[in-house]
Order: C-alpha cells, then sequence, then structure tokens
C-alpha cells in the first residue's frame, strides 16, 4: 500500500457539526416515520446527479437499501417527476411505470420530489411488492407535505453549510506543499473530511485518484534532486492543467499525488482521469493513476482510498508488461 493511501487511512479528521448534519436526521427521521404509519415498508430519500439516482437515506425492508444506484432514465422517479402519476397502485398495470425494469418486483409506488432552491435534488419515495390496492388506506398529502418540508430543509441546509465550507476550504488550500504549491496531506485530510459529511448527508458524487510517479529515485541518483524536484513540479503543473473546477489535487509526499473529484457520474470517471493521463504524457511525466469513486452505504472516501492504490499498482504493472 502507498504511503499517500496509509497516511489517509490512518487520518480521521472531524468537522463540527453543520446543516448537512441537520438535513440527515430530518431524512432519516422522515423515512422511519413513513415505514411505521403508512403501508409501504421501504422509504427512501434518495439524490439525483450525475444521471442516477442514488439511495442515501433509507428505511430498508426488502426492496431499497443505503447506497442503491440505478439509471435515473430507468426509475420509476423519473417518470413520476416527467409527469406520471404519484401515487401508483399497481405498476404492471400502470402504462407509464409497467416498462420499467423494476416493474414486477416493485407494485406499489409514491414519490414526490425534493427540490434544491427550485432545482431537483432528490425524491421522497416508498415502494412495496403488493399494489396499494392490496394495503391498508394511504395518505399520499402527508408525503408531499414531508417532501416539502425537506425541500425547505435542503435549501436551509446547503446555505448553512456554504459560509462554513468556503472558510472549510480556504484553510485546506492554504495548507500547501512548498515545492509544488499544492494541497499538502494535512490540507487533503481537512477537504477528504468535508467530502465524507457531504456524502453522507447529501449524497454528493465523490471519487477519488492516486498517481504514484515512475523513476524520482533514479532521477534523484542519475541526475540530482534539483532533476528530481524539476519532476514533481512537472507533475503537479499536468494534474493542475487537466483538473476542472470541480477537482482539487494534492501532493502527499514523495512521489505520490491524489485527486478529489466532486460531481462526476460514476460512467463518466474513466474519461474524466484520462485527462490526466494524457497531461502527464503531455508534461513528459511517466506515472500511474487508478482511481475509485465513493458513495453513501457503499464505502468511504478513505476506503476508496484502498481502491484507488490497488488500481494504480494494477496499471503500473500493467505499464511494466
Amino acid at each position: 500500500m502507498s504511503e499517500a493511501v496509509e497516511g489517509a487511512l490512518s487520518a480521521e479528521p472531524v468537522l463540527p457539526a453543520t446543516g448537512a448534519d441537520a438535513f440527515a436526521a430530518s431524512a432519516r427521521s422522515v423515512v422511519e416515520y413513513l415505514s411505521r404509519r403508512t403501508p409501504l415498508a421501504d422509504w427512501s430519500v434518495s439524490r439525483v446527479a450525475g444521471g442516477e439516482q442514488v439511495h442515501v437515506h433509507v428505511h430498508h425492508d426488502a426492496l431499497i437499501a443505503t447506497g442503491d444506484r440505478v439509471p435515473w432514465d430507468d426509475t420509476f422517479c423519473r417518470q413520476m417527476t416527467d409527469g406520471a402519476a404519484h401515487v401508483v397502485h399497481d405498476a404492471v398495470r400502470d402504462p407509464d411505470y409497467a416498462w420499467l425494469p423494476d416493474a414486477g418486483p416493485i407494485r406499489a409506488y409514491v414519490g414526490f420530489p425534493i427540490t434544491d432552491d427550485g432545482d431537483l435534488f432528490g425524491i421522497l419515495c416508498g415502494v412495496g411488492s403488493s399494489p396499494l390496492a392490496d394495503l391498508p388506506p394511504f395518505d399520499a398529502d402527508l408525503v408531499e407535505l414531508l417532501s416539502s418540508l425537506l425541500s425547505s430543509q435542503v435549501g436551509i441546509a446547503r446555505a448553512a453549510d456554504r459560509e462554513r465550507r468556503r472558510a472549510t476550504i480556504a484553510v485546506a488550500l492554504a495548507a500547501t506543499d512548498e515545492l509544488t504549491g499544492l494541497v499538502n496531506r494535512r490540507g487533503w485530510d481537512t477537504l477528504v473530511a468535508d467530502a465524507q459529511q457531504r456524502i453522507e448527508a447529501f449524497g454528493d458524487p465523490v471519487a477519488v485518484a492516486v498517481v504514484d510517479v515512475d523513476g524520482l529515485k533514479t532521477t534523484n541518483d542519475t541526475f540530482g534532486h534539483a532533476a528530481g524536484d524539476d519532476l514533481l513540479r512537472r507533475t503537479a503543473a499536468a494534474l493542475l492543467a487537466a483538473g476542472t473546477d470541480q477537482d482539487r489535487v494534492a501532493r502527499y509526499g514523495g512521489d505520490e499525488f491524489t485527486v478529489l473529484t466532486n460531481n462526476v457520474a460514476v460512467a463518466d470517471l474513466a474519461d474524466h482521469y484520462a485527462r490526466f493521463e494524457r497531461s502527464l504524457a503531455e508534461h513528459d511525466v511517466r506515472a500511474s493513476l487508478g482511481h475509485a469513486w465513493t458513495g453513501p452505504g457503499d464505502r468511504t472516501v478513505l476506503e476508496a482510498f484502498r481502491l484507488a492504490d490497488a488500481s494504480m499498482y494494477d496499471a503500473k504493472r500493467s505499464r511494466r508488461r
């Protein structure tokens, strides 16, 4: 395991309680309440982003679990937001829903959108394996009210966190590596903690990459440390040139660099990180890159480092063949 990953896994910075925490607590309370007071046992507050619906806060019975990811176009919730019924008594008999992949296992559905400043944030929804006609009476107005309250709260939570996040990110970006000017390990740990908080509360899409530069020791031994320093500076320049405003690049030390990426769909990550590989080659830097995504219920950001690290070493071994 690389030094970067060992350092990340040993770091557990804790950020203060925030609006994100308040929203997460409210979402969990809502799904628990609905599971007790309605005939549907599976309830979710999900996030819609990057072409996917990801279930973030879930009361799980049989059909939905935290971390479940579904292509947005294939979901009941997409149909609902496009104008189909909010309450589906029997999915296999409803022409707006019967064609969906999950129609059959899911017979009953109730869903209302959660918005953030007028834009779709996610969905409050419940599902069941039996038609609603076979279940006790259902109060759809209650679900609509709760989705409206969650919409208000997600906006308040995001606004409340905005200034705090600006200050947090500013502190993190000010902690720089003297040689490359990139964020250093301490700053990176703060960025990771912030990302983890956003994932757990809001289901924000996050991915990480680990980059290992080839031949730094050989360069130092053969051409001197000035040449090695130049190699590291070129690496930093290459990663910064490839990055977008969705990326944060850091140097952990030695020949190891990391990238934290926000709001890129899982399906688009390979193309996104290929930008970095091309930029490294254009800057005459030989390096290996591995990446992994993370999300609610799947793995933490720190656990994603393990996968990114393993992927990086797989890439390095492939290049040596």
